[in-house]
């Protein structure tokens, strides 16, 4: 994730949540280009807002940033469609909304900004990497949407059930995605996370999982030579399902399960290994152009030397990669290095390490197939069998 810059003296840093200007205290916000944090003068006129070097084009915040400091969306008023059952400015991320929380429960306003910044950021890199990527208002068929509900109450940190109310899974169902509330409590994630065994569960990472689910019914599904490649790199992902569900909450993952998958959970079903190797990958990109926005950099064998492998990567984020190309075996390899510094720092500050992951080679195989669906290269992709053959090396 890159940082931005105020136009005030000394350009100070403006952060992707960023909505106002620490230095000059200027409103500042993303339009729906998705890509620039920046700042809008307020013309006290006409009350509206404009960028300096576009003073005739007009925006107004958001309604989710104007009631709700929710978002830091603007609106280009000029693109607004006249629809006389629906009054809402909502900007590019918020959307893709169906159905946000009940605001009238005071408790739950901080958590939905919670939710709010976890998917914004997810999108953000989504749309820098130039996937499909529409609302349902768009796109009936093929578009997305996020729920944001839960089942339980917010007054005990979502330990007991509402009465009459359904229970609220998270998950993905043909692009529309659900993710409970209680995800956004700490303390009632904390408990699931431990009741669970897991050493991380964080709600950007529930995000990236199940839009895992959806790409792969947008990159993968509709074309069967890329699905029948997909099942040998990650398995029959026809088996049933709710077999497989059951088999893993009453067995557990395998004890061998280090050397194959990221995780236990991905052990469960092609599915989610599928969807948890998504999810890690865009963990990596993100965090890599973070570390490249700030030249952030270290290595447990040559500090110089990681620094300039960071710097030098074309992200595929980047709209110059494919003519630029950093492999993935050169990304996969920074971020080995790049993750040692990253757990380094947590643990100097009392924190639990921030990637506790193992990328063996069966796992940056899979990640590999992942880099390649997303940029639609899977014809570059070696066959399973010198894979195998490699692994067996």
């Amino acid at each position: 994730m890159k940082t931005f810059q105020c136009t005030c003296e000394d350009k100070p840093i403006l952060f992707f949540e960023s909505n106002r200007c620490l230095r000059c205290d200027t409103t500042v916000g993303i339009d729906d280009n998705f890509n620039h944090v920046e700042p809008y003068q307020f013309n006290t006129t006409t009350g509206l807002f404009f960028k300096a070097k576009q003073p005739d084009v007009h925006y107004k915040k958001c309604d989710n940033n104007e009631q709700f400091n929710a978002c830091n969306g603007m609106v280009n008023i000029s693109t607004l469609v006249a629809d006389p059952d629906n009054n809402e400015i909502l900007c590019f991320a918020c959307r893709f909304n169906e159905t946000i929380p009940d605001l009238s429960i005071a408790e739950h306003i901080p958590l939905w900004k919670k939710m709010e910044t976890a998917k914004r950021r997810a999108l953000y890199t989504l749309k820098s990497l130039k996937v499909p990527l529409q609302t349902i208002t768009e796109n009936p068929e093929t578009g997305l949407s996020f729920d944001f509900i839960t089942d339980r109450n917010v007054k005990d940190h979502f330990a007991s059930p509402i009465e009459g109310q359904e229970m609220v899974f998270t998950g993905h169902d043909c692009g529309h995605i659900t993710i409970n509330l209680a995800e956004a409590d700490d303390v009632a994630r904390s408990q699931t996370k431990s009741a669970m065994g897991e050493r991380y569960r964080t709600l950007l990472g529930h995000f990236r999982h199940e839009l895992g689910h959806y790409y792969f019914d947008q990159l993968i599904v509709p074309s069967p030579e890329k699905w029948a490649l997909c099942k040998q790199y990650f398995g029959d992902d026809e088996l049933d399902y709710q077999e497989a569900l059951e088999h893993h909450y009453e067995h557990g993952a395998p004890n061998n399960w280090r050397g194959t998958f990221i995780s236990q959970y991905a052990t469960m079903h092609p599915y989610e290994d599928w969807a948890e190797t998504w999810a890690h990958y865009m963990h990596i990109i993100d965090t890599l152009e973070t570390a490249q926005n700030f030249s952030m950099t270290g290595s447990t064998t040559s500090v110089e030397e990681t620094t300039e492998e960071v710097n030098d990567l074309n992200l595929p984020q980047d709209t110059r990669y494919f003519r630029r190309q950093t492999d993935i075996t050169s990304i996969l390899d920074t971020w080995v290095d790049f993750s040692v510094m990253l757990n380094s720092l947590n643990r100097s500050m009392g924190l639990p390490d921030a990637y506790p992951f193992l990328l063996t080679q069966a796992v940056r195989t899979k990640l590999t197939f992942i880099h390649h669906a997303i940029h639609d290269k899977l014809h570059l992709l070696p066959t399973i069998e010198v894979i195998k053959e490699e692994q067996e090396k």
